[in-house]
């Protein structure tokens, strides 16, 4: 991959990655006030709950998205960024334009999720 478009994608990595650190994403902070909020009787209970659960769940995949954001930065700095982890073939520009945190190429990504639908439930 050339220095060009790799310098995009860190760009584009390093935007993102401000966005979810500054809160500027989404309802989150609109939907952490009314979970805030007394409830007046048992529905209101019920509703600030499942905001809650919401929020709490929210908070938990952002924190997922900034570590997967972090190791592909890093990746792009180590020179390992759209390399298959398993097979070490490019992960390829498509891939990495829809999901740029990518860690295998499609065909390996695949057979992955081939093997956790064959694999019984724990």
């Amino acid at each position: 991959m050339d220095e060009r478009t790799l310098a995009g994608f860190r760009k584009f990595l390093e935007a993102r990655l401000r966005g979810l650190l500054s809160g500027r994403y989404g309802p989150v902070s609109e939907l952490a006030y009314t979970a805030q909020v007394d409830p007046m009787d048992s529905a209101d209970q019920a509703s600030s709950n499942c905001d809650q659960e919401l929020l709490n769940t929210i908070r938990y995949r952002n924190q997922q998205l900034v570590q997967e954001i972090r190791s592909a930065i890093q990746r792009i700095h180590d020179g390992e960024f759209g390399i298959c982890y398993m097979c070490s073939n490019s992960i390829g520009l498509e891939r990495l334009q829809a999901q740029p945190t990518a860690l295998l190429c499609i065909r390996c990504q695949g057979l992955l999720e081939t093997l956790r639908r064959r694999l019984p439930a724990a």
